[in-house]
């Protein structure tokens, strides 16, 4: 269900990050909670407590997830202070920035590889599917480019 303020979508990336004694060291003393670790029960909690060589510390890979876009849902109305670009897509019907660039994405995607064409691209599209956004295709272009991972 769709509620106003609420992420409706969002894109990660995930790293891996090379072998190292400290990230042992920061997944037992900063990421698992060590009275879990202690005192808990739990088979997880258990298969940490054997896996654990705090003598030998052994080098350890890390994963870090980077958010790279997020969309929230529009409110139905949008306050008096909304930006323009946020009016006009309620005023399509259109819930959030990811409803956008779901209906755009069809037509610009094959030219989301460098910011000059996906430009091109999305003022075709507005021009053809959402002429009333056509006023604020530079900010939609923009999302488009976020969302696409693009440096304008």
């Amino acid at each position: 269900m769709l509620v106003p303020g609420k992420v409706d979508a969002y894109r990660f990336l995930t790293f891996y990050l090379g072998e190292s004694s400290a990230n042992f060291d920061d997944f037992y003393n900063k990421v698992v909670d060590p009275m879990w670790l202690t005192n808990s029960s739990e088979a997880n909690a258990a298969a940490l407590r054997q896996a654990r060589q705090s003598v030998a510390k052994p080098p350890c890979w890390r994963v870090m997830h980077r958010v790279t876009y997020i969309s929230r849902v529009l409110p139905p109305v949008p306050p008096p202070g909304a930006p323009p670009l946020e009016k006009a897509i309620r005023a399509e019907n259109i819930d959030s920035n990811y409803e956008l660039i779901q209906r755009l994405d069809p037509y610009v995607r094959t030219s989301a590889t460098r910011a000059s064409d996906l430009a091109v691209a999305t003022r075709a599209a507005l021009a053809a599917r959402l002429p009333e956004l056509l006023p604020h295709a530079d900010d939609v272009i923009a999302y488009l480019a976020q969302y696409y991972g693009l440096d304008l």
